[in-house]
Order: structure tokens, then sequence, then C-alpha cells
């Protein structure tokens, strides 16, 4: 059975993440919250397993901050419960590197996600299944158009 200081141990681990790992550049940290063995559910475009573990994590983050430096995570809310945590949280950055074959624009972005995180018993995540708000960054980055803008014919 999980204790309330186990759920309380798990909201700490994701803000240490976040803060100490993303926000702060520091991927070489990321194996205090997270276990080796992490599987990464959510689709980047990669290959099956490619965001898998500590080196999975460092390639799919270190993309985002070769494009955006500035990356800042912020987390808006948590849901906690078992093994299990719910965390929406509101992704910025300024578009200064290349991004997904996209050269950089200047612009800045800010969107919405929501991750969700599964625990083993030391309180490092070993599971994720995330979405981010993509076409929203990609609008907002000017790399696609925004609806209603008149397509050239």
């Amino acid at each position: 059975m999980t204790t309330q200081s186990t759920i309380e141990r798990n909201k700490a681990t994701i803000h240490n993440l976040i803060d100490q790992v993303i926000n702060s550049g520091r991927l070489d940290l990321c194996d205090l919250y997270l276990a080796a063995d992490r599987v990464d559910y959510q689709d980047y475009g990669l290959p099956p397993g490619a965001a898998n573990g500590h080196e999975g994590f460092k390639r799919v983050l270190g993309g985002f901050l070769e494009a955006f430096p500035d990356l800042h995570l912020e987390i808006e809310f948590m849901i906690a419960e078992g093994d299990r945590l719910i965390s929406h949280i509101s992704t910025t950055g300024t578009h200064t590197g290349p991004f997904m074959g996209m050269p950089a624009t200047g612009k800045k972005f800010k969107v919405h996600g929501t991750d969700i995180f599964r625990f083993n018993n030391e309180g490092k995540v070993v599971g994720h299944w995330g979405v981010f708000d993509t076409l929203g960054m990609m609008m907002q980055l000017g790399l696609l158009p925004s609806p209603g803008q008149a397509q050239a014919a």
C-alpha cells in the first residue's frame, strides 16, 4: 500500500527532475531521479526504445535544449495515486537552434503538456507517458501556419 509519504516523495522527485535536471540543463544528473531501465512510452518520432533509459532521456531532452537553450518547464498541478503521478506542465522556450530539421526562428513559445510517471520502490521513475502540444509550438514558432491563415494557391 502506498503511503502519503511515498506520494510526497514521488512529487518531490518530479519537482527535482524538472528543476535540477531539465530547467538547469544538467542532463548528467538524470540518474538521480530516473531508473536505468526506465521505459518512455511517448512517441517522439524516434525508433522504438530510443527514448528509454538514461541515454534516451538525454537524447530527447538534449535535442530540445540544443534548439531551446532557455527551455523552462513549470508544474501547473500534480495528482498522485499509488505508484503513479500525473503532472500538467507549461513549457516555454526561445527557438535559437535547429529543431526537427528546421532552422532557428528566434521566436518564443508557450504550450502545455501532461505527463504520467510510474515509480519503483526506490522512488525513481521507471515509466513515462506524455502528451505535448507540438502543433501549438510549431505554429507559435512560425514553422506551421496557424488555423485561418490563407494558404497560397
